[in-house]
């Protein structure tokens, strides 16, 4: 038996070894070839590059770093288990909150008869993917075709690709969360949809062979980490290239291409949606997010009929239909954040074992009870910090100590290498953000949870179980935050896009000139100016309004992961209250006039006291 176990898992230490080498090979191409467009002073490929050089050196370290850390070759360490004594109370209190849920599937009701009527079709999933398909189209073209210059504050306000994708989209990501679920839009995704078409040789049959090698993802490095760190990666790419201001059209057309183009890429070397789950760089926010929707996800009914189930089409498909891309188990609740709704096991469960449920309010119910991910609360720590990054860097103090960084670094310089050819466009860079300070801040939170846990360690709470059940009363805190922080553009700036339907390139028109469209006209009477990149006062109460709920919902799971998890409520209380108070001040902060008009004027500060009607939330 010891020999059989060695010979299998030498195999897979070959494998992963294998698969870090080949990485390294990307790694080192990737690089050459980001470098050598450097040299031709091409901008859109150095971007590209940029993109293709940080996704595989992503994939690298956090390997590298697990194989130092883990000596296993499987992904038990993503999970973080509650010392014995708890787990049965922890068990308990799970099953108590998540009993006698409403459902979307079953019922004598309307609606119910409709969606599962509807999702037993096999053209279902394909039907839901198809408009956001052409449109994603549309804004690919057209930003590489349109009208590519900014405005005065370095946005552009003409171009149907650039304001679609951050006055719209990027902005409903994070609203959907309180809305629907968090992964609604994976649902919806194009890029994963062109590439399961392609991968399954048909749109919604099922044929006998998928196209591609069909190879496993090693299951040591089975983790959605990849995918937070690549969150801030690109977060950092969006700030330097003012892309997401929205910025030059042609730059997100770019970041478009470059994930659906890497999406169809993978699905040929690895299985079904191996990219949704690991790498993108939307997969993990949203994941985090979805635990605390209104909607579930695909579950089972029963978990007791999956463990008796022997054929697991649900997981593995069957003659009609396929399993579940995700490879997201529906009868195991740790699965829940990475069901992207596909409705695979919804058609193949063999025992109509499969709900889709409506959680109840205040939907924290998926946060207790068992196991934790471990590698989710690393991502949501991590994520954390980038969302604190875009509150501060609208302060007038990091403006100043990144340019300072900028200049002893020689950073300033060399990012004017990164950026040719975009002045033409109103582009400009002094170096924003340094990745020394932007990175320092990433991390924040990271220690902030750290010491939290620590603390709890002397309390005879296993650091690894606390530092994740910690993290995870964090979550609604992250997602009120990341809300936040989009809000001004979609509250001041989204309407643009009706402006542009009947002429999606802008041709014809210039960004100074949108206040004499009527929906222009509509947000400035209303108190915007998205023409300075600049929401109307009342979007200030909005954005706190939306804090103070997340506080409070973040307060609510505090009570019921410190009656489940064995940490302090206090703790608990320290870090969400923290976080949350912290939030709602920089918010106020940062939406003050830009003026040294006011009492409190201070240059370095900014004004630190004003009257909120004069309040002015920055895109």
């Amino acid at each position: 038996m010891e020999k059989i176990d060695y010979k299998f898992y030498g195999k897979v230490q070959k494998y992963e070894r294998k698969f870090n080498l080949y990485t390294a090979i990307a790694t080192v191409v990737t690089g050459v070839f980001t470098g050598i467009s450097i040299l031709l002073k091409e901008v859109l490929l150095i971007e590209s590059g940029i993109l293709l050089f940080t996704t595989v050196l992503t994939i690298l370290v956090t390997n590298l770093i697990l194989d130092l850390k883990v000596k296993s070759h499987s992904n038990s360490w993503i999970f973080a288990s509650p010392p014995l004594e708890l787990k049965k109370g922890a068990d308990r209190i799970g099953k108590e909150i998540c009993e006698h849920r409403p459902s979307l599937l079953t019922g004598d009701n309307a609606v119910s008869k409709l969606v599962s009527r509807f999702f037993m079709k096999k053209w279902a999933h394909f039907a839901i993917i198809l408009p956001s398909f052409v449109i994603f189209y549309i804004v690919m073209v057209t930003g590489l075709i349109g009208y590519q210059k900014l405005g005065p504050a370095g946005i552009s306000l003409v171009n149907f690709a650039s304001d679609i994708s951050w006055l719209f989209w990027f902005p409903l990501l994070w609203l959907l969360t309180w809305l629907a679920n968090g992964r609604t839009w994976c649902q919806t995704c194009p890029f994963s949809g062109q590439a399961e078409w392609v991968h399954r040789l048909h749109p919604w049959n099922k044929v006998k062979k998928k196209l591609g090698l069909n190879l496993r993802w090693p299951i040591k490095y089975s983790t959605i980490f990849y995918s937070a760190v690549g969150f801030s990666v690109l977060t950092w790419m969006e700030e330097f290239y003012g892309i997401g201001g929205p910025g030059v059209p042609e730059l997100t057309s770019v970041v478009l291409i470059y994930i659906g183009a890497l999406e169809l890429f993978v699905s040929l070397i690895f299985q079904d949606r191996t990219f949704c789950r690991t790498i993108c760089p939307l997969s993990a926010p949203l994941a985090l997010t979805t635990t605390i929707s209104p909607l579930g996800t695909f579950r089972a009914k029963n978990p007791e009929v999956c463990k008796t189930c022997t054929t697991k089409d649900c997981m593995k498909g069957n003659d009609k239909y396929h399993g579940c891309p995700w490879f997201a188990s529906p009868g195991s609740k740790e699965s829940s954040p990475m069901c992207g709704l596909a409705s695979d096991c919804y058609k193949a469960c063999p025992h109509d074992n499969i709900d889709w449920q409506v959680k109840r309010f205040p939907w924290l119910s998926d946060l207790t009870g068992g196991k934790k991910r471990f590698d989710l609360a690393l991502s949501l720590t991590l994520l954390t910090g980038v969302v604190l990054f875009q509150f501060i860097n609208a302060l007038p103090f990091y403006s100043m100590l990144d340019g300072w960084l900028n200049s002893i670094t020689g950073w300033k310089n060399f990012a004017q290498l990164l950026v040719p050819g975009l002045g033409k466009f109103g582009y400009s860079t002094e170096g924003y953000p340094n990745p020394l300070d932007y990175f320092a801040i990433n991390l924040l939170p990271i220690f902030v949870i750290l010491i939290a846990a620590k603390f709890e360690e002397r309390r005879g709470v296993p650091l690894k179980w606390g530092f994740t059940s910690i993290s995870y009363a964090l979550i609604p805190i992250f997602a009120a935050s990341i809300l936040v922080r989009n809000l001004p553009k979609f509250l001041g700036g989204s309407l643009l896009i009706l402006n542009e339907i009947l002429n999606p390139t802008g041709v014809g028109m210039h960004n100074q000139e949108i206040y004499s469209t009527f929906w222009g006209n509509l947000l400035h009477s209303l108190g915007n100016d998205p023409l300075n990149a600049s929401a109307a006062w009342w979007v200030l109460l909005v954005m706190e309004g939306v804090l103070a709920f997340g506080t409070y919902l973040g307060m609510r799971a505090s009570k019921m992961l410190a009656d489940s998890d064995g940490v302090s409520k206090w703790t608990y209380y320290a870090v969400v209250m923290g976080f949350g108070i912290t939030f709602m001040l920089l918010t106020y902060w940062m939406s003050s006039p830009a003026t040294d008009t006011l009492p409190f004027y201070n240059p370095y500060l900014g004004n630190l006291l004003y009257n909120p009607l004069n309040a002015s939330p920055p895109f």
